[in-house]
């Protein structure tokens, strides 16, 4: 009679445990993981060279200035100073990317900035800026950086008005380039070229006088 009591006993605790620990099994929730945040890939830009190819070349052109005027009302020759200087003239890039570039949408180009073709020689042969360009298809002007500013001294006649207009010539250049990108983290490396427009040099700068009576 007491083996039966004792049997019926562990009996009922088994239960009892077995319903305590389903209802802690149930009661408790597995941790959450922590999302992963993917990295975003980072970009170098290693090289960018110039070169001409068919179709490429260098075009003049000639700018006029802005324009200036003096004039003498009295009834005497007078002499006048009028300062000449080239701070309007401003230099330009644009880059067109060849479609066929092997390059992933990711890779937004116009985040790196180059220095452009400057001051031709002849034969193929140029500089580089100093000032960088964004590598981007919206064409973008900054200063040419040569303000030399002068005095131009006139003589004007009695009841005379002196126009000066002014004009430099302009040097358009159309060349190919061709750079390198790489993936800093896996090293892979990407290609992409295309054509380069912009302003490579101004000179030849004239003044022309023309007088008329007031």
């Amino acid at each position: 009679m007491n083996k039966l009591r004792d049997s019926t006993s562990f009996a009922r605790g088994s239960v009892l445990s077995l319903v305590v620990i389903i209802l802690l099994s149930a009661c408790s929730k597995p941790e959450e993981a922590d999302p992963i945040t993917p990295i975003s890939a980072q970009y170098e830009l290693k090289t960018i060279r110039y070169f001409f190819n068919q179709g490429d070349g260098v075009d003049t052109t000639m700018l006029k200035l802005k324009a200036l005027s003096v004039q003498n009302p009295g009834s005497v020759m007078a002499t006048q100073q009028v300062e000449e200087g080239f701070g309007e003239l401003v230099k330009t890039s644009l880059f067109t990317i060849d479609p066929t570039s092997q390059v992933p949408k990711e890779i937004d180009l116009s985040t790196f900035s180059v220095s452009v073709p400057e001051h031709w020689y002849g034969n193929g042969l140029f500089d580089r800026s100093i000032e960088t360009y964004s590598i981007s298809p919206s064409q973008q002007q900054k200063p040419y950086g040569f303000d030399s500013k002068g005095l131009l001294t006139i003589k004007i006649p009695p009841n005379s008005r002196i126009d000066i207009s002014r004009q430099v010539t302009a040097y358009q250049l159309a060349c190919s380039f061709e750079g390198l990108v790489e993936n800093i983290t896996t090293g892979q490396q990407y290609r992409f070229k295309g054509k380069w427009k912009g302003v490579l040099q101004y000179a030849h700068p004239s003044t022309t006088l023309k007088e008329s009576v007031l």
